[in-house]
């Protein structure tokens, strides 16, 4: 019985240290192959960005002013309500066949999609300016 004890010992040993070793020369492989993607030149900005994030795991330091990102998360909100507002209007409109709703609808959602799009179209171009 103790030989039982000992081999399963042995065996529950070796198959933690062999885990632990596969999971390191895993890591090492993906360290070298980042390391030579860094060093290729025709990397764009933000897939430097995500390789770097990657192999340090800091996120890079952006040069946006403290209060932009505030506004542009309330121009978000704004715009998501004004979707949804619109979508119920257009479809309280058409269900009712009321022609001023559904115009309203139209109006509000289509202010909606610009107000939700806006931010995101800004960070791209932003992105795309920096390169």
């Amino acid at each position: 019985m103790e030989l039982v004890v000992i081999v399963v010992g042995i065996a529950v040993v070796w198959t933690v240290l062999s885990l632990i070793e596969s999971r390191r020369k895993r890591q090492s492989d993906n360290a070298r192959l980042l390391e030579e993607a860094l060093k290729n030149p025709a990397l764009d900005r933000a897939t430097l960005e995500t390789l770097t994030y990657q192999l340090t795991g800091k996120k890079p330091l952006r040069a946006e002013p403290p209060g932009r990102s505030g506004f542009l998360a309330f121009v978000l909100a704004i715009g998501w309500m004004a979707l949804f507002t619109g979508i119920g209007l257009l479809i309280g409109g058409e269900t009712g066949n009321d022609r001023d709703m559904t115009l309203a609808g139209w109006i509000v959602g289509l202010s909606g999609f610009g107000f939700v799009t806006y931010p995101f179209a800004l960070r791209e171009l932003e992105g795309r300016r920096a390169t």
